[in-house]
């Protein structure tokens, strides 16, 4: 079971902790998306598993729940290890954007990394595939319906923060 601390829609903490997927109207969890770019300008994405319950086998980004306790910053690191075994550089974590959504602030963050692909230990459970793509390729995979649905309007903003 995962705990995750509760806010309101200023996203001021109500001291209150709740299963992740509890929702209560009013009350927001927090969540994070992790792209990871190299030196060539390509992402690292990941293909989800089929046994996911959202989004079963399409492609996506790292990303995950904020823990009780934990600052959104803390779960790139944790995310990046648990689902591709990638040990990030805090010091390559930049924050980007905050997006609120129905129930919950998805925070945005860019590394800036290299990672061997040969290096990556998938989560079986979270993972199938992994493989770094450019900006045209994931666009078309979006136009295919291959990538997570929700993904395009991050990345349109996360480009345009990028070449501010």
């Amino acid at each position: 079971m995962e705990l995750v601390d509760k806010f309101d829609n200023r996203r001021a903490p109500l001291n209150k902790v709740t299963e992740r997927f509890e929702v209560i109207e009013g009350e927001y969890r927090q969540s994070m998306h992790l792209w990871i770019m190299n030196d060539k300008g390509e992402f690292l994405i990941q293909k989800r598993s089929d046994n996911k319950k959202t989004n079963p086998g399409l492609w996506s980004i790292t990303g995950g729940g904020v823990e009780a306790g934990e600052r959104s910053y803390e779960t790139v690191i944790r995310e990046a290890k648990e689902e591709l075994g990638v040990d990030i550089n805090p010091d390559k974590v930049n924050f980007m954007l905050s997006i609120k959504r129905r129930h919950t602030f998805a925070d945005v963050y860019l590394v800036m990394q290299n990672v061997n692909i040969d290096d990556v230990v998938m989560q079986e459970e979270e993972v199938s595939n992994v493989k770094w793509a450019t900006v045209d390729e994931i666009k078309k995979l979006i136009d295919e319906g291959q990538f997570t649905s929700s993904i395009k309007i991050y990345l349109d903003m996360l480009l345009y923060l990028i070449s501010e």
